[in-house]
């Protein structure tokens, strides 16, 4: 059994124009078929048809679907997909956008001189762009910046807006750490936070929104010309509502045609674009990003592909390993250095933890500067890998019985080869 690490976003947009799930499927099958693609083995998938009539501006999609978007969508098992051919056409003959929506990065890719390129996102030029949404000014900021003065600005800011939209308070984890509020209106949720003139009551979507209005900015301002058709990767676990929510949000950024894809698929929609596709083969995908796991067990037979089974944990990503190291700093600052307010500091800690837990994944010991939290105080507090590993032990054991689940549930006999995708799967405990 192989494993391969992979980053599922660069080439997503692909599927921008290999798709007939969208709202214009009837408008643009014919102008995709003139770039080459092939629709032959495509399956139609309604319920992102109801969502796109749903947001259509084009009352005339109503005739091409009888189902009202009131109907139950079905669990994703046993889809299918064509996997995309990488298509030999001009740059300026594609306006797609593929979009890798984070719980704690963001990542874009453009079809550019014949070939698949990401877009730098954040305003100091990273191709990752911090999914952190700031509104101390009257102009919004979005990534880096935003982080990185979030011990003074913690008050304006939002983060881990993945993990709040297009879910009922109810259903919401709030982590105690959050500087915003999330306020149950009776239909639905909003985040609380300051900005440059009032406390302000957002929606979830209005966040992702503003995410992807940045994206998409920087994707034109990239590629010199006005994009409007985007794909825009979720977890496998999204509910309905999440995925309409992230729809809703990407139309009020601008984009016009916009198709949701399962981020497993996605991450072999990206492996398979540039190697050969083993056919009649069993694939197992484990993705561990910042707030969600998604488990997909997948058969690939004649370039398609059909889902056996899904699991995950839609609270279950590399924020929670932060917050265990978080844990584990706060108590030993208290009981080792007397330390026992944080304050604003807290927000310090929250990303010193982010980069020992990813110092970690490559080397064996990692430490915080006391002296950051109280000047008055010196010294390191080290810990190991493996004591990470052991203080991990409870997500580790949720792991484990997502992908036995999913294993189960797909009767597979055999797993040919393992897929690991999504930053938290570069610790080594996860494999």
């Amino acid at each position: 059994m192989n494993r391969c690490n992979y980053n599922k976003s660069p080439n997503v947009l692909l599927y921008a124009k290999n798709t007939e799930y969208s709202k214009t499927f009837v408008k643009t099958a014919l102008e995709c078929q003139r770039f080459g693609f092939n629709f032959d083995k495509m399956k139609f998938r309604n319920s992102c048809l109801i969502k796109a009539r749903a947001m259509a501006k084009d009352p005339e999609i109503v005739k091409y679907t009888s189902i009202s978007a009131n109907d139950v969508i079905l669990d994703n098992a046993k889809e299918h997909f064509t996997i995309p051919q990488k298509p030999n056409i001009k740059n300026d003959e594609i306006n797609g956008t593929g979009i890798d929506l984070g719980t704690s990065r963001c990542c874009a890719a453009v079809n550019r001189k014949n070939k698949i390129e990401t877009v730098a996102l954040d305003n100091q030029g990273q191709r990752l762009l911090p999914s952190y949404v700031g509104f101390d000014e009257n102009k919004i900021k979005c990534g880096q910046l935003v982080a990185d003065r979030l011990r003074y600005f913690s008050k304006y800011t939002v983060f881990d807006s993945k993990r709040i939209i297009g879910r009922k308070f109810e259903d919401i984890k709030i982590n105690s750490r959050w500087p915003f509020k999330i306020i149950n209106t009776g239909n639905g949720v909003c985040i609380e936070v300051e900005t440059a003139t009032e406390i302000s009551r957002k929606n979830p979507e209005q966040i992702a929104t503003a995410l992807l209005k940045q994206i998409k900015q920087k994707a034109e301002a990239f590629q010199g010309q006005k994009l409007t058709n985007v794909v825009i990767t979720v977890p496998a676990t999204f509910t309905e509502l999440q995925k309409c929510a992230t729809h809703s949000a990407a139309v009020l950024a601008g984009w016009n045609i916009v198709e949701l894809l399962p981020e497993p698929v996605a991450a072999v929609f990206a492996y398979f674009i540039d190697r050969p596709i083993p056919n009649n083969s069993t694939l197992l995908l484990f993705d561990l990003g910042g707030g969600t796991l998604d488990v997909c067990v997948f058969h690939v037979a004649n370039n398609e592909i059909e889902i056996l089974s899904i699991d995950g944990d839609s609270q279950l990503g590399g924020r929670d390993f932060d917050n265990v190291l978080i844990d584990y700093f706060h108590d030993r600052l208290k009981t080792e250095k007397g330390i026992n307010e944080l304050g604003d500091r807290k927000y310090k800690l929250i990303q010193d933890c982010e980069k020992i837990k990813e110092d970690l994944s490559a080397i064996d010991k990692s430490w915080l500067d006391v002296d950051g939290y109280d000047p008055s105080k010196t010294g390191l507090l080290t810990i190991i890998q493996t004591e990470f590993e052991k203080l991990s032990e409870a997500l580790l054991i949720r792991i484990k019985n997502c992908i036995l689940s999913a294993v189960n549930k797909s009767s597979a006999k055999d797993i040919d080869k393992v897929f690991f995708v999504g930053g938290g799967s570069r610790m080594p405990m996860t494999y």
